[in-house]
């Protein structure tokens, strides 16, 4: 008689801070209209792309312990919200931004 195997349970997985991000990014252009980047980009979408990062750059900022400047988090990611648009990936916005944010606001 065959041995009947049970199904092996997934537990969900949790999604460390940042990480989440470019995943609702990529999630989000699904859903933009058709057309380039910049059309996919515009409007609504980018809208939701910046509070999505403000959130993810909050979450960040409150692990790593530290305190933000004023004007940080809105420059980070208007960066990434316009590097979007104007035809960049979501991992090559992000990276630049990251950088880009580190030399302005040395924290």
């Amino acid at each position: 008689m065959p041995s009947q195997q049970r199904p092996r349970l997934l537990s969900p997985r949790v999604l460390p801070g940042p990480g989440w991000l470019s995943l609702s990014l990529v999630a989000l252009a699904a859903f933009g209209p058709a057309g380039g980047p910049t059309q996919a980009a515009s409007g609504p979408i980018i809208e939701v792309v910046r509070s999505i990062c403000l959130s993810a750059f909050e979450t960040e900022l409150a692990q790593s312990g530290k305190k933000a400047p004023d004007g940080m988090a809105n420059y980070a990611c208007s960066c990434v919200a316009d590097r979007i648009t104007s035809g960049s990936s979501i991992a090559s916005a992000r990276s630049s931004c990251k950088d880009a944010t580190s030399k302005r606001y040395p924290i």
